[in-house]
């Protein structure tokens, strides 16, 4: 169709080639591709130029409209304007995220894409196969969950946050009164254990069990935010990220301090599918809620997410 415009423009095969940086020969064979599949000359000889049949002048405006289209299509990208979008945006992320950091700031998103829809759910293992399909937009999901979920390296990924452990106990619990805990009284009280479906144990007993120790698990759950809520009601201890905590106390219901081991930190990372990657709308996304989960980090930032 290139081609054709060009010949249409110059009425001359070697001005076409040079028009398209082309050789003659590739012109000819071209125009007579074209011939066989109109049935018709298109450009005839007349004298030292070529003529268009009435069948290519009739092509022309068509033509040249069809062409500025698809160069148009081509070449200017997708325009993404939050305000008119009635796109799904979607989120898999643990469940403290979604009912802490998320619901104090999604609201405002929610306001700058009115005519959208979000969708957020927790962490599952089908999360390689929920990403692939497009079923998923992101996902985030802690350092200590990569192994478990088994994500491809056809996914992208970026760290958004790091914060620290602390232990948590309901406000007024005794072994957290004096503002920190022994390990031996860490070690003895009944605690809550948070792990994901399908892992071995959890960041804070691979870590005592790195030293020969092993704390009393009196109960385990899939989420730092339940074990919250079941700490506020017990004598029962948890071992959660920082934000978690921060909430339960500046709610008045938790206490908290450092725990009594070392332990490396909550690393959040987002994980999305590389064919989404240059997408304007997903790039909004997930640069937002990048942005929405930066204040998460506690003690030493991690360098800009690349998103």
């Amino acid at each position: 169709m290139r081609v054709l415009d060009a010949l249409l423009e110059t009425n001359s095969v070697k001005q076409a080639a040079a028009l398209l940086n082309v050789t003659p020969s590739a012109i000819s064979h071209s125009l007579a591709e074209l011939r066989r599949r109109t049935s018709d000359p298109l450009l005839v000889r007349s004298g030292s130029r070529l003529r268009p049949t009435p069948r290519a002048e009739s092509m022309r405006p068509l033509l040249r409209a069809g062409l500025t289209d698809l160069h148009r299509l081509i070449a200017e990208p997708i325009e993404f304007t939050p305000a008119t979008s009635t796109r799904r945006f979607s989120l898999a992320a643990p469940e403290h995220i979604v009912v802490g950091q998320l619901s104090d700031v999604l609201p405002g998103l929610i306001a700058e894409a009115p005519k959208a829809r979000f969708e957020l759910s927790s962490v599952l293992a089908a999360l390689p196969e929920l990403l692939d399909s497009g079923s998923l937009d992101l996902a985030l999901t802690t350092l200590y969950a990569d192994e478990t979920l088994k994500l491809e390296s056809a996914v992208m990924r970026a760290q958004l946050f790091a914060e620290r452990f602390v232990c948590i106990g309901r406000r007024d619990h005794p072994l957290l009164k004096h503002g920190h805990i022994d390990l031996a009284d860490f070690l003895s009280a009944p605690q809550i254990s948070i792990r994901m479906p399908g892992a071995r144990t959890s960041p804070t007993d691979t870590a005592l069990e790195n030293v020969g120790l092993a704390r009393h698990v009196a109960l385990t759950l899939g989420s730092a935010h339940a074990a919250a809520q079941y700490v506020i009601h017990s004598d029962l201890l948890a071992m959660v990220p920082f934000s978690v905590a921060a909430r339960g106390e500046a709610l008045g219901l938790l206490a908290y301090v450092d725990p009594p081991i070392e332990l490396p930190p909550v690393t959040g990372i987002l994980w999305w599918h590389n064919r989404l990657h240059s997408d304007p709308a997903h790039r909004w996304w997930r640069e937002k809620v990048g942005r929405l989960l930066q204040p998460i980090n506690f003690g030493e930032r991690p360098a800009a997410p690349t998103l």
